[in-house]
């Protein structure tokens, strides 16, 4: 970190953002792993009740709600622990203000995304109606379709904080934090 920048409020705000923007990721990774294991344990019953010729029809709508949470869940998570797919084998050859031009670039970019789909979520959340069939809740009616996109949203809206704070990151003269797979190459 450039030492004119440390320990300045700046400074401390990133550092709590990070820290606020961790524990979401931990979050949402034990609700993705949840939503996970749900899956398996409706597909082991489904599986083994057939044996005894007992069905629950609600099990497999269930499964899918699961999927889809999980999937839009885990989007951040991808995101926040540096899983998702990078060239930076490519950048890191250009040389250091590449690299420096990528800090600023990307993160912007990933903005301008994550903007334009939370634009959208009122759209796509207002025109998910009625109910998922066989998604059959506690209180007995059925979940309604929007649940489906809400994880998205949220995750999206935590992914554009994250690059938000990756800007200031790179601004503050912190240093380059390379995915585990960039690190296992060097």
């Amino acid at each position: 970190m450039n030492e004119h920048n440390k320990n300045g409020p700046l400074d401390k705000v990133v550092h709590y953002l990070d820290i606020i923007l961790e524990r979401f990721s931990f979050v949402f990774l034990v609700i993705a792993n949840v939503c996970l294991g749900l899956m398996l344990v409706g597909t082991f019953a489904t599986i083994f009740l057939r044996l005894f010729t007992i069905s629950f029809y609600w099990i497999w709508p269930w499964t899918m709600q699961f999927f889809v949470w999980m999937s839009f869940f885990g989007f951040y998570v991808v995101y926040r622990q540096k899983k998702d797919i990078v060239v930076d084998f490519l950048v890191v050859s250009l040389g250091p203000k590449a690299v420096l031009a990528t800090r600023y670039i990307v993160p912007l970019l990933i903005m301008i995304i994550m903007g334009f789909i939370l634009k959208e979520m009122p759209v796509i959340i207002s025109s998910q109606v009625g109910v998922i069939d066989g998604v059959i809740t506690p209180w007995g009616g059925e979940l309604e379709r929007y649940t489906l996109s809400i994880p998205l949203g949220i995750s999206c809206l935590l992914i554009f904080f994250n690059s938000l704070v990756e800007l200031m990151k790179t601004y503050l003269g912190y240093p380059e934090e390379l995915s585990s797979h960039s690190q296992d190459n060097n």
